[in-house]
């Protein structure tokens, strides 16, 4: 017996050391019948995602979920690094390779598809013959949440300026933004009398403030402008250059933009400097409507009072579009990487997430990109549900279209031109 169990022993012995010396060269090999510590670690296949900053909370917890999943590209782990960028920032610092601290990015999402196509337009005008930037086919950018561009106003302005959201519009606007006294001259025109109620609110609040996100660096300022632009010319489609270079419309939009004090760079940051500093800092910003239902609880336990949600007669929607980037610096590995987060954040779960968030009391508020996920149930807490009597709505008003990249740029020179503070 003790010859037959030696030579069990030896070669037990030798399937351990085979084992340890494979393991070495090509990594781990699933089963062994000793617990192998040795041999090199596998090195992450990162994948670096530059955001647009009103999705941080849900991309954060997202990645938390995706990570716990132990989501591997062949034998290497994959990780998660998110960078928020600004959204007009992104295609910019992309095309011209401008990586700084935040590293290379292997995917790209700012707040709407627009700014994958100004990425598209820097790249080809850079990299003539290049081939394009960003996977098509069925790796083409697709949206992974929805929202509306919305208005967001305190109680007691909203009544000042309206008797009901149907009634407002971008003309009411310019003129309380252009009065010369203010909301005692909106109080006026509205018909309250002196020492009514509505006047001595009136009389306490001084000028008109108005405020959105420089175009220049986010994408919300850019939709302003834009919706500004449809809304004086009383369309929804076909906006021109000769519309924006119109001196009328100009005169117009200078009028309103003048009456700004300042332009935020960040939708999320700028909402949240308005609830921080209230009535006080800010009647009417426009943002996105996920960001406006993420602060309406909070407002009111910080003032006392509730802000509102007014939808613009036509308004534009971001789309979150979620782009892997076919750029000299992406491995294939890390392409497949991005590919394995893009299918985990388009799951229901996640997909969910985007709407409700994991507090009932700050909803993340994303409208799902996948249609099979319902905007509305029977839950109360659903944001939909639950914040219905502040102006949110399921139905949208009507949807501009995209303007040109010529429009745009126009615009957005115009607007750096006469306009940037």
């Amino acid at each position: 017996m003790q010859p037959m169990a030696r030579l069990i022993g030896i070669g037990y012995l030798l399937v351990c050391l085979a084992s340890i010396a494979a393991t070495a060269f090509i990594g781990p090999l699933g089963y062994a019948p000793l617990p192998l510590g040795i041999g090199p670690a596998q090195e992450p296949v990162v994948v670096t995602i530059w955001y647009g900053t009103e999705k941080r909370e849900w991309l954060e917890e997202s990645a938390r979920r995706f990570a716990a999943t132990n989501p591997r590209v062949g034998s290497r782990p994959v990780e998660i690094v998110l960078r928020g960028v600004g959204s007009r920032a992104i295609p910019l610092r992309t095309a011209t390779e401008d990586f700084g601290s935040d590293g290379a990015p292997t995917v790209i999402s700012p707040a709407s598809s627009i700014w994958v196509e100004v990425l598209k337009t820097e790249w080809a005008g850079r990299n003539v013959g290049a081939a394009p930037i960003v996977l098509e086919g069925p790796d083409a950018p697709q949206p992974l949440a929805l929202t509306p561009l919305v208005l967001v106003i305190w109680d007691e302005s909203a009544k000042l300026l309206w008797d009901d959201a149907s009634q407002m519009d971008w003309q009411s606007i310019h003129d309380a933004l252009a009065d010369q006294e203010g909301w005692v001259g909106v109080a006026k025109k509205r018909g309250f009398a002196p020492g009514s109620p509505e006047y001595q609110s009136a009389e306490q609040r001084g000028y008109v403030k108005f405020g959105h996100t420089s175009p220049l660096t986010s994408n919300s300022g850019a939709q302003a402008l834009t919706l500004l632009a449809y809304g004086y010319h009383n369309k929804v489609r076909d906006l021109q250059v000769s519309d924006i270079t119109n001196p009328e419309f100009q005169q117009w939009l200078f009028n309103i933009e003048n009456a700004v004090l300042e332009f935020g760079d960040s939708t999320g940051t700028f909402m949240t400097n308005m609830v921080q500093f209230g009535p006080s800092k800010y009647d009417i910003v426009a943002v996105y409507e996920n960001v406006a239902l993420e602060n309406i609880a909070t407002a009111r336990n910080r003032w006392g009072q509730d802000i509102r949600i007014y939808y613009p007669p036509a308004t534009v929607f971001s789309d979150h579009p979620y782009a892997i980037l076919d750029a000299p610096w992406v491995t294939d590995d890390q392409q497949q990487g991005g590919r394995l987060f893009r299918d985990f954040l388009l799951t229901r779960p996640i997909q969910e997430l985007a709407l409700r968030g994991i507090d009932p009391a700050q909803p993340y508020g994303f409208r799902p990109a996948d249609p099979n996920v319902p905007i509305v149930d029977n839950d109360a807490n659903n944001p939909f549900n639950r914040f219905r009597d502040y102006g949110v709505r399921v139905d949208v008003p009507q949807v501009v279209e995209t303007p040109s990249g010529d429009v745009v740029n126009t615009l957005l020179e115009f607007w750096r031109r006469r306009i940037n503070k």
